[in-house]
């Protein structure tokens, strides 16, 4: 069976559309483990380039061969990551900036018609260097409308949820007349409106750190000890396969 059709098991009512075709499945990575890889391999100036070969990697694997997941979203760096002392905050943008010329050099970003989206709150706290580099990528995707592929920078899944109810309050100030609001509209307040199918952790811990709380409600989750610059294809397809087996239930 082509690696494709792996996962059409795992369509459900809540990824159908009004006219009840398969809107595709959202695939959620946290990339763990750089860190330590380079740590365990005797690196001492870690500039990122094994991380953004692995992400490259998974992106060009995902979009190429599972065409049911039109969506992906990759945890990049967290607000709490933000946090860290100026040396180690420094190797993290080395990370992001090589992930994204990668990217920028990744033909299947275009010839699949992939919009790179930029998610997070505290995005604009990366260097203007390393920002424009981003946004090179996310300027030249804008037009692209066949599947996402959604970059969190400065992302926190806490402060997302606060933000979406800031804003939906605003938008309750102005509609008086509405007495309580549905959450298929204040989950277009949230930066990534559409819920998850698929988690992957690597790197050996297994918690969210705050991914996408709201999104993950009934998402399969899946943490493998390896990390993250030895992330493969091989393990990757095992755990989309392993996925397509699952039965979900959504709580019923």
């Amino acid at each position: 069976m082509p690696a494709g059709q792996l996962l059409i098991n795992a369509y459900s009512i809540y990824n159908m559309d009004s006219e009840g075709l398969a809107k595709g499945i959202h695939l959620g990575i946290i990339p763990d483990g750089s860190r330590r890889w380079a740590k365990i391999n005797g690196i001492d100036n870690y500039n990122g380039r094994q991380s953004g070969e692995a992400m490259e990697k998974v992106v060009t694997h995902v979009f190429e061969k599972y065409p049911e997941v039109n969506e992906m979203s990759i945890w990049v760096i967290s607000t709490e990551n933000l946090l860290r002392p100026t040396d180690q905050k420094k190797d993290v943008f080395q990370v992001l900036e090589w992930e994204f010329k990668k990217l920028n050099e990744n033909r299947i970003i275009f010839d699949k018609d992939i919009k790179v989206n930029v998610i997070g709150s505290r995005f604009g706290e990366v260097p203007e260097d390393v920002k424009s580099i981003v946004m090179e990528v996310v300027n030249k995707t804008r037009n692209n409308k066949s599947r996402n592929l959604n970059v969190c920078i400065g992302y926190g899944g806490k402060q997302e949820i606060i933000d979406a109810v800031m804003a939906a309050t605003r938008w309750l100030r102005k509609n008086p007349t509405i007495e309580k609001i549905h959450e298929n509209v204040f989950e277009n307040f949230l930066q990534i409106p559409r819920p998850l199918d698929i988690v992957i952790r690597t790197g050996g811990q297994k918690r969210l750190s705050g991914f996408m709380l709201y999104q993950i409600e009934y998402a399969e989750l899946f943490f493998t000890d390896t990390l993250w610059p030895d992330f493969g294809i091989a393990e990757l397809d095992r755990i989309l396969k392993e996925f397509s087996q699952r039965e979900r239930r959504f709580g019923k």
